[in-house]
């Protein structure tokens, strides 16, 4: 009995191995195949461009848009504030650009007043709009204009870049005046 019963000890044993292997073989396979990177494309995202318009009241529907030309195409869209397409019907609440729907100057970006189109002061394609919204324009007062080919108001990018300095310099100036008193001391 004695050969037989180490024969049966042996024969677990290489069943055991048996199952090890077959488990490994079968959990690296699934590794491999898993760490595998994807070579397909990614599928192209579609354009998303704000539904067409010919008055600010096509736009009455989606809340917290104007219709106003599309910097893309330059076609009259109901676009968001910042000149972006409603996301999912939505719009975030941000400061209007040029020729957006505003109820006071809070609501429009800087260099610009929350006012009724006065056809005297104003340029450009929105002249057909209804005089009876209030919009956002340049501050003529203060020294802005309307630039038609950029469709901004002159001036605000060249207050922005003096804001940048200012920064800048207000970041710097500490360093500068501590190493010219250093040089005194």
């Amino acid at each position: 009995m004695q050969p037989l019963k180490r024969f049966t000890q042996c024969g677990s044993l290489t069943m055991l191995f048996g199952v090890f292997i077959i488990l490994f073989g079968v959990s690296s396979t699934a590794l491999t195949t898993f760490g595998k990177t994807n070579n397909q494309p990614p599928p192209p995202v579609p354009i998303v461009k704000g539904r067409e318009c010919s008055t600010h009241d096509d736009c009455g529907a989606i809340d917290r848009t104007s219709c106003v030309k599309d910097p893309n195409d330059y076609k009259m869209r109901c676009l968001c504030g910042d000149d972006s397409p409603p996301s999912n019907g939505l719009c975030p609440d941000v400061l209007k650009g040029l020729r957006h729907k505003c109820i006071s100057n809070n609501d429009c970006e800087d260099g610009m007043v929350c006012q009724f189109e006065n056809n005297n002061r104003t340029i450009g394609v929105a002249k057909f709009m209804s005089s009876k919204t209030k919009l956002c324009l340049c501050d003529n007062d203060n020294g802005y204009v309307e630039d038609l080919l950029h469709d901004i108001c002159s001036g605000a990018n060249l207050q922005a870049i003096a804001n940048v300095l200012v920064s800048l310099c207000s970041l710097v100036a500490p360093f500068i005046i501590s190493a010219h008193l250093q040089k005194h001391f």
